[in-house]
């Protein structure tokens, strides 16, 4: 393995790393993400905070930061949501390699160091650690499990490992090549924007070094956007899934049934949530849940067949093949009944 201290030791030659972080409403937790990232033991980095006209102080948290670091610039900008966001960051980038920090979670001091040595070791594009999963302030054994030990992968073999869900679908927890991301932008969606990109992103390697040290810590809470109630976010994560779908089945029909999986998964939140939107919001996406159902109803057998989920998650998975009011209340109430289990919001 390339020797981590050499890298560190010719500074002036390491590869110049941008770390992307898209902001808004996130000042309770913002310095926490800023500490874990500037204190990274790898120093070569550029760290872009994107301020997507944050109502709160996180432009003046990131200003603060900015003042102290030489390394960080700051991008204030009107709210235009997260994809604006990331967009805007990654046109300002000018780094060899790309990393993206959610503002609302931490890294491993370790962690850049970590990726770049291991992807540079084995001359590949994108290396992804594990990621620990925070809900509330407590770890949970979700999503992400850790590897007992590092995978290389070759270009297939890292789609179907980016559609199982192995490789996690966000940009978080990967340091990717800049190259990779040459004519790429996020869409405009509130929730799963990553997901309409990174599927692009893995069908353009040559090589995958999939690590097993999880380094990347994903703080949940609730009011974030991935626990957002509101129906346009869940449409967007179905609008995503369905998207990869679309794009990907003609290239990969080898792995139509990992491409129709997460559509029924992501259908599956609109089913759970459905009650909790405002009477607006229900009328304005009923027409749309049939088109949603009819597409799905084929492939939740093999979705039921592979998925980790107990009888409540299995519950809601069956319920997508109707789009009737019977089903969506009891998708609801089986989504009580999980959040009153396991006492975190989805």
């Amino acid at each position: 393995m390339l020797d981590r201290i050499t890298i560190q030791q010719n500074e002036r030659k390491a590869p110049l790393i941008s770390v992307i972080v898209p902001i808004y409403k996130v000042e309770l937790y913002l310095s926490k993400c800023l500490d874990s990232i500037v204190g990274q033991t790898y120093r070569n980095l550029e760290i872009i905070l994107v301020d997507d006209g944050s109502p709160d102080n996180c432009g003046a948290i990131c200003d603060m930061y900015a003042a102290r670091d030489n390394r960080i610039t700051v991008l204030h900008q009107e709210n235009r949501g997260v994809a604006a966001a990331r967009n805007a960051g990654l046109a300002a980038a000018s780094g060899e390699w790309i990393g993206w920090v959610d503002p609302d979670d931490i890294i491993e001091l370790d962690m850049y160091e970590y990726l770049l040595t291991c992807a540079l070791a084995h001359n590949a594009d994108i290396a992804v650690c594990g990621i620990r999963t925070m809900i509330n302030g407590q770890e949970v054994p979700r999503w992400i499990s850790a590897r007992k030990k590092m995978v290389l992968l070759d270009r297939e073999k890292a789609v179907e490992q980016y559609l199982s869900g192995e490789l996690h679908y966000g940009c978080v927890n990967k340091l990717s090549r800049r190259s990779l991301w040459e004519g790429l932008y996020f869409p405009d969606y509130q929730m799963a924007e990553d997901l309409s990109v990174m599927w692009r992103l893995f069908e353009r390697v040559e090589k995958v070094v999939h690590l097993g040290m999880k380094k990347y810590i994903r703080c949940r809470r609730d009011g974030s956007i991935t626990t957002s109630k509101k129906a346009k976010t869940r449409l967007d994560e179905y609008r995503a899934a369905k998207e990869c779908f679309d794009n990907m089945v003609s290239r990969w029909p080898q792995f139509e049934s990992l491409l129709a999986r997460r559509c029924v998964e992501s259908a599956s939140g609109l089913w759970c949530g459905y009650r909790r939107f405002s009477p607006e919001e229900r009328r304005g996406i009923r027409p749309q849940l049939r088109s949603i159902s009819d597409f799905c109803r084929p492939y939740i057998p093999n979705a039921l067949a592979h998925t980790g989920m107990g009888y409540t998650g299995r519950l809601a998975l069956r319920l997508v093949a109707w789009p009737n009011g019977w089903a969506l209340t009891l998708a609801g109430l089986a989504n009580w009944l999980y959040q009153r289990k396991h006492r975190w919001s989805l």
